[in-house]
C-alpha cells in the first residue's frame, strides 16, 4: 500500500560489456550493477570513491526504467539532469563531516544518483546512518523538492519514519517520496526519491509512491 500524505499532487553503465543486448538494457536502466548488500559500511566506501567531484556512474543497483514500467510511467528514462551539465552522481561521507553538522551528531553516509524522466529530472538519494532516523539527514532536501513548509515537513518524516521497509510514504506535495530500507548489519537506511522541483512534477502521487517503492525494492 503507498500512504500520501495530505493532498495528492503538488547507477549506469554497469560492469564490463558480455554482448549487445546485456549492454543495451544496462544503459536504458542507468544502473552500474553494484548487487551487494546495502550496508552502513558499503555505503560509506562507495561515498568516499565518488569524492568532491562526482562521478558519472551510480554505483546502487537502480534501474529506473524497470521502476519506471512497474509504476507505470511511460516516459523515456536515462541517466543524468535534463541538461546534462552536472555530476549524475555525488555523495557525502559522514565520517568527515565538520564539527556541527547532522552527520557529526549521527554518522553516516549518502549517495545521490540523478535520473531523468522524459522531461522531469529524478534524484534518488540513499542515506544510511548508525542511528535512527537516516532520513531527517535529508530533510532541507525534502522540504526544498516538495515546496512544504515546516509542519508538513514533520508530518512527512514521522509518518516515513513509522511505515514499514519498503512501504512508500508521499509527501503533501506528490512529487516527494520516502522509504525505508534494509540493512545489512546495524543502522538505519532511508530512500529520498524527488521529481521535478518545488512540488511541481508531471506525475501523480500515486505514480511516484509506486516509483519509491519499486526503487526500494531493488535494493533488496
Amino acid at each position: 500500500m503507498i500512504r500520501v500524505r495530505g493532498l495528492g499532487r503538488s547507477g549506469r553503465r554497469c560492469a564490463a560489456p558480455v554482448a549487445a543486448a546485456a549492454v543495451a538494457v544496462l544503459l536504458l536502466s542507468g544502473c552500474s550493477g553494484g548487487g551487494d548488500a546495502l550496508s552502513l559500511g558499503s555505503l560509506q566506501e562507495k561515498a568516499a570513491k565518488i569524492g568532491g567531484d562526482g562521478a558519472a556512474d551510480c554505483p546502487l543497483a537502480y534501474d529506473l526504467a524497470g521502476a519506471a514500467k512497474t509504476a507505470g510511467v511511460s516516459l523515456a528514462a536515462g541517466p543524468g539532469d535534463t541538461q546534462g551539465e552536472e555530476p549524475a552522481v555525488t555523495a557525502e561521507d559522514g565520517r568527515e563531516a565538520p564539527e556541527g553538522s547532522a552527520w557529526a551528531a549521527n554518522p553516516g553516509a549518502l549517495v545521490t544518483c540523478t535520473f531523468h524522466l522524459g522531461q522531469e529530472d529524478v534524484e534518488v538519494h540513499t542515506v544510511a546512518t548508525e542511528k535512527v532516523q537516516a532520513l531527517s539527514v535529508l530533510a532541507p532536501v525534502a522540504q526544498r523538492a516538495a515546496g512544504i513548509g515546516i509542519d508538513d515537513l514533520r508530518t512527512f518524516l514521522k509518518d516515513a519514519a513509522a511505515a514499514k521497509k519498503g512501504v512508500p510514504v508521499v509527501a503533501r506535495s506528490g512529487n516527494v517520496a520516502a522509504a525505508r530500507l534494509g540493512l545489512d548489519g546495524s543502522g538505519d537506511a532511508s530512500l529520498l526519491l524527488t521529481v521535478g522541483d518545488s512540488g511541481k512534477s508531471g506525475l501523480g502521487a500515486e505514480q511516484v509512491g509506486a516509483l519509491a517503492k519499486a526503487l526500494a525494492g531493488q535494493l533488496g
